[in-house]
């Protein structure tokens, strides 16, 4: 019998901080496991409020070392381990370890501290890092094959290809558009884009020049909602999922403008979305 497959969307915001979104992070769910893909502030909180056991989580993939994809992963670390968590593996691009590590510099006496209570080291102690040399075929830590290849961002950062038996689920991580993602995606179930150039009230027509600066630099990093679109028609993807969106993006218009270059399905990322593929 074929495993159902499906995302959760923890996060679907940006670094800027948001009430109604959390920092980027996702799940992928291969029958009973669950992979997180991603780390940004709240993804703890999320899990719990999506009913996931965040000690259950045992593989982490990062697209990247941003700090808005990263910053909830002290609490996911020290947190699923006092509930339970007794192994981690943790992959992403090259600078991981030294960002694991310092981590664990910083809470050495909370660590020390809570093992002398009884709790073991293993799973806090023991985390099996991998850094990713290049783009290519990531060693084998879940079921299923992973691709990684790299985007266009201002750090080393990797889109993934998730292809189970019958699935292929695909996330970009940040980037401006590449032909990396293209081939990424091709014929994908299921791609999770970067569409953070959705226009907000912040940058819409405005006259400031030092936001104007901003939103120019920020066309050679990552994506529109018609960027998505196309990126998504190119690749033959079944269905499109916009998602690292800025503070008060118009939903209905980042669809509206994804749909003017994809026909298939597309889906406004919002937080605690469960997409079956």
């Amino acid at each position: 019998m074929a495993k159902t497959i499906s995302l959760t969307l923890l996060g679907t915001g940006s670094p800027r901080p948001d009430l109604e979104r959390s920092g980027p992070s996702q799940t992928l769910h291969i029958g009973d496991q669950t992979i997180l893909i991603d780390c940004g502030e709240g993804t703890t909180a999320q899990l719990m409020k999506a009913k996931i056991n965040p000690q259950d989580i045992e593989v982490l993939f990062f697209t990247h070392l941003h700090s808005d994809h990263f910053l909830g992963y002290g609490q996911f670390l020290l947190g699923g381990w006092g509930m339970g968590r007794r192994k981690l593996t943790v992959v992403g691009p090259k600078g991981l370890k030294k960002f694991h590590d310092t981590l664990i510099n910083m809470y050495e006496e909370d660590i020390r501290y809570r093992t002398s209570l009884g709790r073991p080291g293993n799973g806090i102690l023991d985390v099996n890092i991998i850094e990713l040399d290049g783009p290519g075929q990531v060693p084998d830590v879940i079921p299923a094959k992973v691709t990684a290849a790299s985007m266009v961002h201002n750090v080393p950062t990797f889109g993934y290809r998730f292809e189970m038996v019958d699935k292929i689920v695909v996330v970009s991580g940040d980037t401006a558009p590449t032909p990396n993602i293209e081939s990424l995606a091709t014929n994908a179930d299921l791609l999770v884009q970067d569409a953070c150039l959705a226009k907000t009230a912040i940058y819409r027509d405005t006259k400031d020049p030092e936001l104007q600066k901003i939103w120019d630099n920020l066309q050679k990093e990552h994506c529109s909602p018609a960027q998505a679109g196309d990126i998504a028609t190119r690749a033959n993807v079944k269905k499109l999922v916009l998602t690292h969106f800025l503070p008060n993006i118009i939903p209905e218009e980042a669809y509206a403008e994804a749909k003017e270059t994809f026909h298939g399905e597309v889906i406004v990322g919002e937080d605690l979305a469960r997409i079956f593929v």
